[in-house]
């Protein structure tokens, strides 16, 4: 494998994209810690969708919690001109792009590698889109993983008036359709593997009995030749 090579890796919902070099054990603690962190935001906070940013500032403290070090946060809320139209994954690659500057291709390589992977699509639409009586709610987190583990995160939620069949990751909307302001938040942050490590095990039992009850951890394929920044 060459070591500019990505794997594509889902948690709940935060679609990853981690570096070959990443050891198995810091991918699989960055992978555990997201979902922990999610479990907990939905405990709290319940659905993502509906409270979205009250459900984030929860998620963002579970990270810390596992021992996580936050060295960056990002914030916008973002209105946009009706006439205009604007895909979920326009202001995270474009965030992401300032962070890394290979992301916007890492992100256009991964997503191509989707393509066909009907279950690993189907498993990311539920924790990233819901449908409800008046249109479509997205939630949609996209990250980086490089070894330390170090993660460069960003998320974004909105509303749109546009039914859950005609909505999906690239697929650009209709500005007009959006209810109220996009919401974007970034992160980066590097995990202190002495706080992590003596609840390691306790968190693996944990993610894995979840597991059992659905998927939430799933890896999606290789992205190859991708360009190292």
């Amino acid at each position: 494998m060459k070591t500019d090579d990505y794997w594509l890796w889902m948690s709940g919902g935060t679609l990853l994209l981690v570096a070959a070099q990443v050891p198995l054990a810091q991918r699989q603690a960055v992978l555990d810690s997201l979902l922990y962190a999610q479990l907990v935001a939905n405990k709290a906070q319940g659905s993502r969708f509906a409270h979205y940013s009250p459900w984030y500032s929860r998620y963002r403290r579970g990270l810390s919690e596992r021992g996580w070090i936050i060295a960056q946060l990002f914030h916008e809320r973002q209105g946009t001109d009706a006439a205009s139209m604007l895909a979920p994954i326009q202001p995270l690659s474009l965030w992401l792009q300032t962070r890394n500057e290979t992301a916007a291709s890492l992100i256009e390589r991964g997503l191509n590698t989707l393509v066909g992977n009907d279950d690993g699509l189907q498993n990311l639409h539920r924790y990233m889109f819901e449908g409800h009586e008046s249109g479509t709610r997205i939630a949609l987190e996209i990250g980086l993983v490089h070894p330390g583990p170090v993660i460069t995160l960003c998320s974004v939620g909105l509303q749109t008036t546009e039914p859950l069949a005609q909505v999906g990751i690239e697929r650009p909307l209709p500005a007009w359709t959006f209810q109220g302001e996009v919401a974007v938040n970034g992160l980066s942050a590097k995990l202190d593997n002495e706080l992590f490590e003596p609840r390691r095990e306790e968190l693996r039992v944990l993610i894995e009995r979840k597991q059992q009850e659905q998927c939430y951890l799933l890896e999606l394929g290789a992205i190859s030749g991708a360009e190292h920044g």
